[in-house]
């Protein structure tokens, strides 16, 4: 099963979450969606697939409901992700010195406790609706390529 986790503080990557939980259905592939906040970050051991979806709060921090999550994969040292698939998209807004911040942090802190990543990280600005598309439809193929093969 393919795992939807967001971290939200407006609302609006939740939504966006829920957008790609029922696209994913859509196209046939089993997934959930939740946010952080909803598992412990030692679920991370038992994810075979896992979709981020996340803003950033303040001066490039996470969203309090990831904050749990952020900083279990930033401090511990001897995490082994090498069971992990990935991909993260990131919502922020340009105007800000720290635009997705925490998408790229989350994507960093898998990559370096060596978590696959299945497609490059999207970086969305405010008008997120118009961006997505393109990268949720090749996250798509990617993945019914990855759970066939």
């Amino acid at each position: 099963m393919i795992q939807i986790l967001y971290g939200t503080q407006t609302g609006n990557a939740q939504n966006l979450a829920h957008v790609v939980h029922q696209s994913l259905i859509d196209a046939g592939l089993e997934s959930d969606v939740h946010g952080f906040e909803a598992h412990a970050p030692e679920f991370v051991y038992d994810i075979k697939f896992l979709i981020i979806v996340t803003s950033t709060y303040g001066d490039g921090e996470a969203p309090d409901n990831a904050s749990d999550w952020h900083s279990f994969l930033k401090f511990s040292d001897d995490l082994n992700l090498g069971h992990l698939h990935y991909a993260v998209l990131g919502l922020g807004d340009t105007y800000y010195p720290h635009f997705c911040q925490c998408g790229k942090d989350f994507d960093e802190f898998l990559k370096t406790h060596g978590a696959q990543k299945i497609l490059g990280r999207l970086d969305c600005d405010t008008y997120y609706e118009e961006q997505y598309g393109p990268w949720l439809n090749e996250l798509i193929a990617v993945l019914k390529n990855k759970i066939s093969a």
